[in-house]
């Protein structure tokens, strides 16, 4: 991971000395800002006049003017347009300060100064808003604007050398007037580690299939994880071990270890565990399994992805991406609050004479006989296992007296279907347990307020139904062999299919609250990209969810 830029809190304008600082980024509300007679509005008035007198658009959208009472003589101007219409949130926020900041990175600016001019009262009477962590938004904007990609960095460093720029920015003045400095410096502690965390999961997210295969991905989290006080790393890369303790990950795997020893290795499957514990015991409130899906890159195994679906299919890691963010976000802050158990399968879904196939019966960890119908359908399958093995740690746990709240997430690229019914947003799907609980709700709430906005949808009987055996020579059916895109709800029902081949239906409601454990899968291939395609490029990476995940699950 790269070293943040510096950053430096004012609770005043007064308080910034021109030379710290080499552009002035301004982002506020309202038309009329630029009229008030007061620091350092007047100074910025003047500098814009010129400007508004031959452009009746000036002001509605990002401007750089030179203006020679700030540092540099860059003044950039960063309006939002408004932040209390019905479907304004947060991410306005985020978008005026990240057009801003980058504007000024296009000037020449590396040290920019960024105002944050209070928002108005009106924000708190939007319905589905929440401004409580503008703050926090607004600074990982200005970090999000100054990261470099870990594929890029490589580039420079190789060809430039000492030359290279491998961080846009040198330092970051945070002004905000509306706060306290220890209001500042708190915001600040969270947001900083949110990036750190969100740092790791682009780091690898940008990776191509080579850069970032199983073993890379491993390679990658362990460097990281290294500087991290109380997390620890564990990678299983042995195939019996994978075999015997995630079966269906093996069986999922298999064409991408066949061929030659060694010259193949590289793409050969693993597990990497991360375990965090907080460092006061006493103030655990909940201790959190986390499951996610590291597909480096997606064929579609012997199901083949035709018609150009195969493309972006190295993005099909970032839900393990996320996962190991978050931990490594919980680790740089030494949150007391929980305690982590995390599980990352990572493969690459190939395709070959030793290729998993439809029709095959294969036994999930659980003892369930689980039909294949599609190998497309892989995510659910790396994932199921590890959910096994979270469940066995939950029961042994209770078995030993612990009273400590536990609950199961998935996070996963999964479908196609969570685009096609919410666009680029991210989705839930709970089990009894959980939505009696609200763990769903939690993110949907936190979502909100760090400008990574999730839908709550609800798991249905069709979506048990829809993969309950019909015959004797199998216990659940994997998928069918459509598109989740051409599937009635095709991103609740794999959540049923997680459910029953890991056993986790033996701990819904129904089994009482002794034996009931919360499961929330999170479908995050609508959030975990921007939806912008630069060209014949790739979409940006959102770092979905470790912001939201903070919000929820930090005290």
């Amino acid at each position: 991971m790269t070293t943040l830029p510096e950053i430096r809190t004012h609770s005043s304008y007064s308080q910034l000395a021109v030379g710290s600082h080499d552009a002035v980024v301004a982002v506020y509300t309202g038309a009329d800002i630029l009229t008030q007679q007061q620091m350092p509005y007047t100074d910025w008035a003047a500098a814009a006049a010129p400007f508004r007198q031959i452009d009746k658009e000036f002001g509605k959208s990002v401007a750089l003017v030179p203006a020679p009472s700030v540092g540099g003589g860059r003044l950039v101007l960063s309006p939002i347009d408004s932040v209390d219409d019905d479907t304004d949130d947060v991410r306005k926020v985020f978008d005026a300060v990240k057009s801003g900041v980058a504007r000024a990175i296009e000037a020449g600016a590396r040290r920019p100064a960024v105002y944050l001019a209070p928002l108005p009262a009106s924000v708190n009477t939007v319905p589905d808003a929440d401004y409580s962590r503008w703050i926090e938004v607004a600074l990982l904007a200005a970090l999000d604007a100054s990261y470099v990609t870990l594929v890029v960095r490589e580039h420079r460093t190789a060809t430039l050398g000492a030359d290279a720029v491998v961080e846009n920015l040198h330092s970051i003045d945070l002004v905000v007037e509306s706060l306290s400095d220890e209001e500042l410096r708190s915001a600040v502690k969270r947001a900083t580690a949110i990036e750190g965390g969100r740092r790791l999961a682009l780091d690898m997210g940008y990776g191509d299939p080579e850069r970032m295969t199983p073993y890379k991905c491993a390679e990658t989290i362990q460097a990281a994880a290294a500087s991290v006080p109380g997390l620890e790393f564990e990678v299983i890369k042995d195939l019996d071990m994978i075999k015997q303790d995630y079966p269906l990950l093996y069986h999922s795997a298999r064409a991408s270890f066949a061929g030659k020893i060694g010259y193949e290795k590289r793409t050969w499957p693993c597990v990497v565990k991360l375990e965090y514990r907080s460092p006061v015991p006493t103030q655990v409130k909940e201790h959190l399994y986390l499951v996610g899906k590291g597909v480096t890159y997606d064929t579609g195994g012997i199901s083949l992805k035709i018609g150009g679906s195969m493309r972006g299919m190295s993005r099909d890691k970032l839900g393990a991406c996320g996962v190991a963010g978050f931990a490594v976000a919980t680790g740089l802050i030494q949150e007391t609050a929980v305690d982590l158990s995390c599980v990352l399968a990572f493969e690459r879904n190939s395709i070959g004479p030793n290729s998993l196939l439809p029709d095959e019966i294969v036994y999930s960890r659980a003892g369930v006989r689980v039909l294949i119908n599609d190998t497309d359908a892989e995510g659910r399958l790396v994932m199921t296992d590890p959910v096994a093995e979270c469940r066995e740690r939950i029961l042994a746990a209770r078995a030993a007296g612990s009273k400590v709240p536990a609950a199961i997430y998935t996070v996963a690229t999964l479908t196609g279907h969570v685009i096609r019914a919410y666009g680029w947003y991210g989705a839930t799907v709970a089990n009894g347990p959980a939505r009696r609980g609200r763990y769903d709700q939690r993110l949907a709430v936190s979502g909100l307020a760090y400008g990574d906005p999730f839908e709550n949808s609800i798991m249905r009987r069709e979506d048990h139904a829809f993969v309950r055996s019909r015959t004797d020579r199998e216990d659940v059916y994997q998928s069918n062999s459509q598109p989740s895109t051409l599937t009635d709800r095709g991103h609740q029902y794999p959540a049923a299919f997680i459910i029953k081949a890991s056993g986790l239906d033996k701990h819904s409601v129904g089994a009482g609250a002794s034996a009931a454990i919360p499961f929330v899968h999170v479908d995050i291939a609508g959030s975990a990209e921007d939806g912008s395609e630069p060209g014949l490029g790739l979409c940006g990476i959102t770092g979905s969810p470790v912001a939201t995940f903070a919000g929820a699950f930090w005290s």
